[in-house]
């Protein structure tokens, strides 16, 4: 939710929004949280303009704030943006709540070191972008013509955590169960900072122009998720901490269980205790 006062650009360095233990979490307080008066109708235009209608979206506000990074070893900006709207086989995620007048923790948004790569520069990328991958949070909107069997397993009101490779479930790689290899991933996202049918969910609020998304551009208040890079959250686990199972933890794990093919009860030596080692 947005303050109607808030200037549309602000410096991370100036907000309340503070980077500790590797979360982006806001500490804002809104004090009008119910005054935007503007919402989303819970509809979408389909091919040859016919309307299709969506699982969700009731209530959502118009405009969302997100991190934007524009250039190398600059800050990152606070801006307001169109809300993103999923398409088929996408579900849009909250990535925070609103609870009376006082923004409270309900997800969270790790930040991994190849967000920082993109910031310094060191990893090419497409920007204006929002970086962020590591996400947890609510599904609020399933996109039209979304498999039934997925809204099934995702309804509204859904506890997730997404995978920072996002796979489209439908490439060669995808269906050999190599999701990490995902052809269109590497093709549109990586390569153009766009999801699958090679356009940006993300608009700014002013003018419309179109930012690009590295992975589903997490550090945001909503996020679009293609529906395949999403698991169930169990109530037992906070979101806070979840939010690095989709990137830090399997990673590790991935290096533990199939490279090294660790056993319960090997002995082992972590060179590198990071963000991934520690883990």
């Amino acid at each position: 939710m947005i303050r109607r006062g808030i200037s549309h650009t602000k410096s991370l360095r100036s907000t309340s929004w503070c980077l500790a233990n590797r979360f982006l979490t806001p500490e804002d307080t809104i004090s009008n949280v119910n005054s935007m008066d503007k919402t989303i109708e819970n509809t979408s235009v389909g091919v040859n303009g016919n309307r299709s209608y969506s699982s969700g979206g009731v209530g959502l506000p118009s405009y969302m704030r997100a991190a934007v990074f524009r250039e190398p070893n600059k800050p990152l900006t606070i801006e307001e943006f169109q809300i993103p709207r999923p398409k088929a086989g996408e579900v849009l995620i909250k990535t925070k709540a609103v609870a009376s007048d006082i923004v409270s923790l309900n997800a969270a948004c790790g930040v991994c070191h190849s967000d920082l790569h993109v910031m310094k520069g060191e990893l090419p990328f497409s920007s204006p972008c929002v970086v962020g991958h590591e996400i947890t949070g609510e599904v609020v909107e399933l996109g039209p013509l979304t498999d039934h069997k997925l809204i099934e397993r995702y309804p509204i009101g859904s506890r997730v955590v997404g995978a920072f490779i996002m796979p489209c479930g439908n490439c060669s790689y995808c269906s050999k169960g190599h999701d990490d290899l995902c052809e269109d991933f590497f093709a549109y996202n990586r390569a153009k900072g766009t999801l699958y049918d090679g356009e940006t969910r993300l608009f700014l609020r002013d003018g419309g122009k179109p930012v690009f998304m590295y992975s589903m551009g997490g550090l945001a208040e909503y996020c679009v998720v293609p529906v395949h890079a999403l698991t169930n959250l169990p109530e037992s686990l906070p979101y806070t901490e979840s939010a690095i199972l989709g990137c830090a933890v399997f990673t590790a794990y991935g290096a533990m269980a199939h490279a090294a093919e660790v056993r319960p009860g090997d002995s082992v030596a972590v060179i590198g205790v990071g963000g991934v080692g520690s883990r």
